[in-house]
């Protein structure tokens, strides 16, 4: 229930919107003065303060001004006649929720009364989110609090303090690279070296070069010895992301590093021993790729010790609120998602996880132009998608979003049967790589 100050110095106005007020089931004080309507707000905190804009003593943009000073969140709704709407305009410049222009139909009102009571309620909403993003991160950007997910954050706490190979299983966009950089945050080792290398995308001889390092002339343009990730990682962490994309030839190298904890630079024949605790991620589940013969049985094993399975967002929908607020809250802190919102974005599939979530939300708060983001702001896209994340056979569509669709349908597709590896769809769809990064991003299926 909101609690209203009325502060209105026509008898026959204050006794009448009081009486229409405490019927709508509002709480309602009403005082004749501005001056007694600047003691009130300084003696009591309100919901709303209904004020007329010409008032004896002190007026409502004085009032209003007060109201700021000592309540940031109280609502303040003016009431003005004709002759005063240029005042009531640069009430609203200064803070004022909307005005109301005598004689006014008091469902106007209680239309406005309501809006508030959504904004409160969203406020209190927020919140308790706030409150759980504080008890339920485990590491500063990882977060849920649903029962999948707060049992994986236990075993990230489990094995973190171990030497053991980790082994992050998720489909991509769940957030792998989250939890490595969680274990690694949580173990012995948080103050070394944490070395992070993508294995879909660099080449073989340059992953080879990157990793194990080269001695001077060991190829063309080797000018000078160069120290690998290992070798840097010295004490450290290494972070080997898709992990499933690794050639044969460089998962027997792998291997000997892991079994012997020793490596050889290219063009070198020098044996280095390297001291660093491996975490990889793999977006398939590598037991296939054994079975086709596509990655070795004796390194899944090495990898395998420790497994960590990140769920998709479908799984963990409960989820939904909290990410979406987190992430509005690192966008834009003073925007809020309206409940019609909320609700469509937990009926959603979410082919790209907690990426595409993120994603949209960003999308949102840069081009909604209110503080209250609602179901129009949704990017054309999304707005002509179904619950199952299928397109609406829309024939009103423009062309240009049927090619948009058309164009993310393929790249969702593409990136599905080539295993999310860039440089093969890139290959297939006969575009240079850096233009599918630059697409996928545009459809939001990569990070920024």
């Amino acid at each position: 229930m909101l609690n209203i100050l009325l502060i209105e110095d026509e008898h026959i106005n204050r006794i009448t919107l009081q009486k229409l007020i405490e019927h709508a089931g509002y709480q309602v004080d009403a005082v004749d003065t501005g001056t007694k309507g600047m003691e009130a707000i300084n003696q009591k905190k309100w919901d709303v303060v209904l004020t007329d804009l010409r008032l004896p003593g002190a007026d409502g943009l004085e009032i209003l001004d007060e109201v700021k000073r000592i309540s940031p969140e109280t609502q303040v709704l003016i009431m003005t006649a004709f002759a005063t709407v240029e005042n009531a305009l640069s009430a609203l410049k200064k803070g004022a929720f909307d005005y109301l222009t005598k004689p006014f139909d008091p469902e106007e009102l209680f239309h406005h009364l309501e809006r508030i009571k959504g904004i409160k309620e969203l406020s209190a909403e927020n919140q308790a989110l706030k409150a759980s993003l504080a008890e339920l991160k485990v590491a500063p950007d990882l977060i849920g609090k649903s029962q999948v997910m707060q049992e994986l954050f236990d075993k990230v706490k489990m094995v973190a303090d171990s030497e053991h190979t980790v082994l992050i299983e998720g489909a991509s966009g769940t957030g792998k690279e989250k939890i490595a950089n969680a274990v690694q945050s949580l173990s012995l080792r948080k103050g070394e070296p944490f070395i992070k290398i993508n294995c879909s995308a660099l080449s073989e001889s340059l992953f080879e070069s990157e990793m194990f390092g080269h001695e001077k002339g060991a190829f063309t343009g080797a000018v000078k010895r160069s120290l690998g990730r290992f070798e840097r990682a010295k004490g450290g962490t290494i972070f080997l992301d898709d992990i499933d994309d690794l050639s044969l030839r460089l998962q027997t190298k792998l291997l000997r590093v892991i079994q012997e904890g020793e490596i050889e630079r290219v063009g070198g024949a020098d044996v280095i021993k390297v001291d660093v605790r491996l975490i990889a991620a793999t977006k398939v589940d590598l037991k296939i790729l054994v079975k086709s013969g596509k990655f070795r049985e004796d390194l899944f094993y090495r990898l395998n010790v420790i497994k960590l399975l990140i769920p998709t967002l479908n799984q963990r929908r409960t989820d939904i609120p909290l990410l979406s607020h987190y992430f509005l809250s690192k966008a834009n802190p003073e925007k809020q998602l309206s409940p019609d919102l909320q609700n469509y974005l937990a009926d959603q599939e979410w082919p790209g996880n907690v990426r595409e979530l993120e994603h949209l939300i960003l999308q949102m708060s840069i081009f909604s132009r209110q503080d209250l983001i609602d179901l129009s702001d949704l990017p054309e896209s999304y707005r002509n998608q179904d619950s199952t994340g299928q397109q609406k056979d829309d024939s009103n569509a423009s062309l240009t979003m049927r090619i948009q669709m058309f164009e993310a349908d393929i790249l969702s597709k593409c990136m599905q049967t080539h295993g999310d590896n860039q440089q093969k769809v890139a290959d297939a769809l006969g575009i240079p790589r850096t233009t599918l990064r630059s697409k996928l991003m545009k459809h939001g299926m990569l990070d920024l």
